[in-house]
């Protein structure tokens, strides 16, 4: 039988490990799940283990992402990283980590949604360009540049 656990990081600087790897994701037909775990890392000393299925990484559920993604919920937890697990999710052996999943996912069908988009809103990067390269806004909704072209 498996057991849910929540097991609960932190770390004071975010240059220090965490002390595990992570495998699977969407991609692979499996669930996201603890490859490896230093022994004495910040993970070990919370109670992580080699097998342990993520359930959540904070409050996004992993059922559906990929690698990268589950890996930049990890990065983006920053200090304080909170792990839903499934207890001995994935039987790891010791030989050439051969990898059997215990328990599979449910697989359904994804949707491209991805949620509105305020057409008002720019995005920081598109701002920068902007002041860059010293666009202004007219009130007719036209756009003049009022920069002089540079002379080569």
């Amino acid at each position: 039988m498996t057991d849910n656990v929540l097991v609960q990081l932190r770390r004071n600087v975010s240059a220090t490990s965490w002390g595990f790897s992570i495998q699977g994701g969407q991609e692979h037909g499996t669930c996201v799940f603890i490859q490896k775990v230093k022994p004495k890392g910040i993970a070990d000393r919370s109670g992580l283990r080699a097998g342990d299925g993520l359930e959540q990484i904070g409050h996004t559920p992993t059922q559906y992402l990929r690698h990268d993604q589950a890996k930049m919920e990890i990065i983006r937890a920053g200090n304080e990283l909170d792990l839903y697990v499934r207890r001995n999710a994935v039987n790891i052996e010791s030989s050439g980590n051969v990898l059997t999943p215990v328990n599979a996912y449910v697989v359904e069908d994804s949707t491209d949604y991805r949620g509105y988009t305020n057409p008002n809103v720019q995005s920081r990067s598109f701002r920068i360009l902007q002041d860059s390269l010293q666009y202004s806004e007219m009130q007719e909704g036209r756009v003049e540049m009022t920069a002089s072209p540079p002379y080569w």
